[in-house]
């Protein structure tokens, strides 16, 4: 079944604050209902965020009704939650306009009670928690929820004695968004430099990833928010999550973000000023310099690989997603020279590469394929195709050098040149198959999706290379 996604999730891949974030960018207003009863009790409403493959949203909502109680008949039609994001606020007298705004009421999906909690789960293909601009970047909306009770409920003792029936309440919501995967981050500001957050691994942990978001999540107007590289997509919580953690056998992660875009990393000195924070991380947390592992993605593509070209000691493995080569002289940058991408090669570092097979925002010839060729130049390449155990993922097909050096992982792209994956935004368990531009191939990167011909996957290849 192919699922049609909200052009709100389209065009705002998704974001909210971090716990501790002091940034003047969003305001958090309370709210209640405007016609509320005096006489009736008041409930707080918390909002949950997950980081989703198009970015974060708000995916669940608790109502705690008090300790001592049990809700009961709590359904999906019990309560109606209406939701706006506004970035009207920020953007005004600037010139640009917002994608994602949106004056929604959430679609309800699950209504589950948890003793004294009702937990209320919401379609993930809308709800984002960034607005797209018109500045070609995201930016974290101010949300506001309001929740109206259409029926009543039953307030019971946890042994089932009924205490009110017919119960109805008033709710309260201060709109801050909780997610557990983001909060793992720490807010970094660099005087000067350049903004990151950092994952703290842990102590003894001798590995880093750094990674390199795309243009969408640079910093807009000199906000200096420092939170959308690692919320548009999963390009930063997926380096902590568990299963990468567990692969990786424990590695801090460092996700830069660009003052405004990656493709001014020579004319700005970004190249130096990422390579001395990177030291200082490698310092600070005792990291091994044998054991940094660098991966980027579009525009993010682009300044990992001329970081490789600048500051090739820093690392010893890269994954690149469609490096935005072709369109950098465009947008204030420099298209690497072929004597350049033939320093990456001489630089000796593993290079994992990962494109659509068609790329209609960087072509995939002039981008990855043309790195490719260039490291495997004189040497001859092997090559599979992968068929997904999940029909509604792209297949893709893998080259590679014999000794597994370099690689390269092209997903096929449909007629509408769009890319295939399995997701469930209804959260009912099935997955469906939604679609997306065939630019977001970062996404199986970031799903450990991509196989060499022996099939190690992605994730796991980079691993055995720090490992060593």
């Amino acid at each position: 079944m192919k699922k049609a996604l909200s052009t709100v999730l389209i065009c705002a891949t998704a974001m909210s604050l971090l716990a501790g974030y002091g940034g003047p960018l969003v305001a958090f207003a309370s709210n209640t209902q405007a016609e509320a009863e005096t006489n009736l009790d008041t409930y707080n409403c918390r909002l949950y965020g997950t980081v989703t493959d198009a970015g974060q949203v708000v995916s669940h909502m608790v109502i705690d009704f008090g300790d001592g109680k049990k809700v009961v008949n709590a359904a999906n039609d019990t309560f109606t939650v209406h939701a706006t994001a506004s970035t009207r606020a920020f953007l005004e007298g600037t010139g640009l306009d917002s994608y994602g705004d949106y004056d929604i009421n959430r679609r309800i999906v699950k209504t589950e009670t948890d003793g004294q909690r009702v937990i209320v789960y919401f379609d993930m293909s809308e709800g984002a928690t960034l607005a797209y601009t018109s500045g070609a970047r995201n930016y974290p909306a101010t949300l506001t929820y309001t929740i109206t009770q259409n029926k009543p409920i039953t307030l019971t003792a946890p042994d089932g004695t009924v205490l009110k029936e017919n119960y109805m309440a008033n709710y309260s919501c201060n709109n801050q968004v909780e997610d557990e995967e983001t909060a793992k981050f720490e807010s970094v500001i660099v005087k000067d430099g350049i903004n990151y957050q950092f994952y703290n691994a842990g102590a003894d942990v001798d590995k880093l990833v750094v990674w390199f978001h795309g243009n969408g999540e640079g910093d807009l107007l000199g906000s200096g928010n420092n939170v959308a590289q690692i919320l548009a997509n999963r390009g930063g919580v997926a380096w902590a999550s568990e299963e990468f953690q567990n692969i990786l056998g424990r590695a801090h992660v460092m996700a830069f973000q660009a003052p405004d875009t990656w493709y001014y990393a020579q004319r700005d000195n970004l190249l130096d000023k990422a390579a001395a924070e990177i030291k200082e991380v490698v310092e600070k947390y005792h990291v091994n310099p044998d054991k940094v592992l660098v991966s980027g993605c579009s525009a993010g593509g682009y300044m990992t690989s001329r970081m490789l070209i600048a500051h090739p000691e820093l690392f010893k493995v890269a994954i690149i997603n469609c490096p935005a080569y072709d369109v950098a002289s465009d947008r204030g940058g420099e298209t690497p020279t072929d004597e350049e991408l033939t320093a990456i090669k001489n630089s000796n570092i593993p290079i994992w590469l990962v494109q659509g097979a068609t790329d209609s925002s960087v072509a995939t010839d002039k981008c990855s394929k043309r790195l490719f060729n260039i490291l495997t130049q004189g040497v001859p390449v092997i090559q599979t195709t992968v068929r997904q155990d999940l029909w509604q993922n792209s297949d893709f097909t893998t080259s590679e050098t014999a000794d597994g050096k370099y690689k390269l992982s092209l997903y096929d792209t449909t007629e509408d040149n769009k890319l295939r994956f399995a997701e469930d935004y209804d959260q009912d368990g099935i997955m469906t198959e939604v679609q997306y531009s065939n630019h977001w191939s970062w996404i199986y990167s970031l799903k450990n999706d991509p196989r060499a011909i022996d099939g190690t996957h992605i994730i796991n290849w980079a691993a055995e290379l720090l490992n060593q």
